[in-house]
């Protein structure tokens, strides 16, 4: 017996920061022009299945489509894609996708059942390294079998809550079966076929992104532009000197300006533009690589969790912005977040810091007296990297430890922390992926977790993650996650979290129908944006 599925879910919606001037409602949208917008960083490779960086699925965010979307309407509701309906079993472990049919490849080719089942299998393949899609979707799916051309029926591990909204990430898309099998990965422009409301066009190394229209698009009606081009600007002051001018349109995603970046901003845009705070959705970790000395001494990890201001931090550096140390943010996890009051009472935590400080002195004392050199590294993506790492490298030589900055290309260093070459990362952004609770966890503190870059195991983590991935009723399972969080806020991880992000960005207001996500990697295919005169 199966229930049938048409309408979306709606998530709890979170309190906004700040209403963006949308589009009157006389305003009929309006066909043609290009977007600009602006890519923070180049991704160096495409394939969004193997990948973790935003940079990377900007670049192709417009071109998938997947069986379940965030939007288009509603960016902050799944339901349906190229999956027009679909059904679940009595017991929750099988799903019947009905798919849409007459949808094309960009290359002509008909999609179906089969590309749907080549793209689970290759994202739940054991051997196969997906971060983002891979991490949320492994520990859930049995296998995916074909029915039709048309139908496919997915089979679950275990009956969970999490399955819909985790198929519907922009990371999970369905790729062409015919590519991969001719090229072996989506590595290369040549290999970005879709589905989505624009082709990829070209890209050029550190210069630009272009997409354009799709004129069989599944939804005759969009897009509206004729296309996308993304700007890659790498440093700060080229980003803003680019907003300043108006040759980008758009600065929703990436590392946010601070504050005093997005007054003068606004200050040279006027009334032509809206310069927004918002919460990014992203938790920032400092990570130890466990099994390198000195972190491999537990004692030394809990003096670093001791030394770090973390208030200090999002003070200084982010301007006041953000949510310091909570494992979860209250903003965006109501329910389920401890309360900031109780998690600044915890060790590491607390103010004033003379009693972290002294006890961390002692660890280093006992376990290391004459202090150590230390290479700090951070990804190279301006002042929301560089300044928190520099104030972390401060505050470490009060106890000893001697630390140098050091800075690396973004996909270089991304490519580096996944292979374990690291001694300390200096800060690292992880944004959600899901509305479920489970997803930070799943990606940071998980020992198989895409963002555990050191692959460190802690058994109770586990035990608990999995409890909240099975439990279905909701008093339960909050208390499942609140104990987590205790337990994390209390151990020597090679994790140190630093808290959550908040930021502000920017949009010119000849761009229509734009709303922004709580989930930042969702809404960014901008089939439904329009460019006003």
């Amino acid at each position: 017996m199966y229930r049938q599925y048409r309408l979306t879910m709606l998530m709890a919606l979170i309190g906004l920061f700040v209403v963006i001037a949308l589009s009157p409602a006389e305003e009929k949208p309006r066909r043609g022009g290009v977007l600009t917008w602006l890519e923070y960083a180049d991704p160096a490779r495409l394939d969004l299945h193997s990948e973790s960086p935003l940079s990377v699925l900007q670049a192709v965010a417009g071109v998938y489509s997947g069986l379940l979307q965030y939007g288009p309407d509603n960016l902050d509701q799944w339901g349906p894609d190229l999956a027009e309906r679909w059904e679940v079993s009595a017991d929750g472990l099988e799903y019947i996708f009905h798919l849409r049919r007459g949808v094309t490849w960009h290359d002509g080719q008909p999609f179906t059942a089969a590309d749907v089942k080549a793209s689970l299998d290759r994202i739940t393949n054991p051997d196969f390294r997906s971060p983002r899609c891979g991490t949320m979707i492994k520990p859930l799916v049995e296998r995916t079998d074909i029915i039709d051309d048309h139908t496919v029926k997915v089979r679950l591990k275990l009956p969970t809550s999490t399955f819909l909204p985790a198929i519907a990430s922009a990371w999970c898309r369905i790729v062409p079966k015919h590519i991969l099998e001719r090229d072996g990965d989506l590595t290369q422009p040549k290999s970005i076929i879709g589905t989505g409301p624009f082709k990829f066009k070209r890209y050029v190394r550190d210069n630009v992104i272009e997409w354009e229209r799709n004129e069989n698009y599944y939804n005759s009606e969009l897009p509206y532009l004729d296309g996308v081009k993304q700007f890659v600007l790498k440093e700060r002051s080229t980003q803003v000197a680019a907003a300043k001018a108006g040759q980008i349109l758009l600065w929703n995603v990436g590392p946010p300006m601070r504050k005093g970046e997005a007054e003068e901003l606004q200050q040279a845009r006027g009334d032509s533009a809206d310069v927004y705070l918002w919460p990014t959705g992203a938790i920032g970790v400092v990570y130890m690589h466990h099994e390198k000395a000195p972190f491999d001494n537990p004692e030394i990890r809990r003096a670093v969790h001791l030394a770090i201001d973390r208030h200090d931090i999002f003070a200084r550096a982010y301007e006041g912005s953000g949510t310091p140390c909570v494992i979860l943010d209250p903003q965006l996890f109501p329910d389920y977040a401890l309360s900031v009051e109780e998690v600044n009472q915890t060790p590491g935590c607390r103010q004033p810091k003379n009693e972290d400080l002294a006890e961390a002195k002692r660890l280093m004392q006992q376990n290391a007296p004459d202090g150590f050199d230390l290479d700090v590294v951070v990804r190279a993506l301006g002042p929301f990297y560089t300044d928190p790492a520099q104030l972390i490298v401060q505050q470490l030589r009060a106890i000893g430890i001697r630390g140098t900055l050091r800075t690396m290309e973004s996909a270089a260093g991304f490519a580096a922390y996944a292979r374990g070459d690291f001694h300390f990362i200096g800060g690292q952004g992880t944004l959600i992926n899901s509305p479920d609770v489970h997803d930070p966890f799943s990606f940071i503190f998980h020992s198989k977790g895409g963002r555990n870059y050191s692959h460190y195991a802690d058994a109770k983590i586990d035990e608990l993650m999995d409890r909240g991935l099975r439990e279905t009723d909701t008093a339960k399972r909050q208390a499942i996650y609140q104990e987590l969080q205790r337990y994390i806020l209390l151990q020597p991880l090679p994790q140190l979290t630093l808290g959550w992000y908040s930021g502000w960005f920017y949009v010119d207001k000849r761009v229509r129908n734009f709303k922004p996500s709580k989930l930042q990697y969702e809404g960014l295919t901008h089939a439904k944006l329009w460019l006003a005169k």
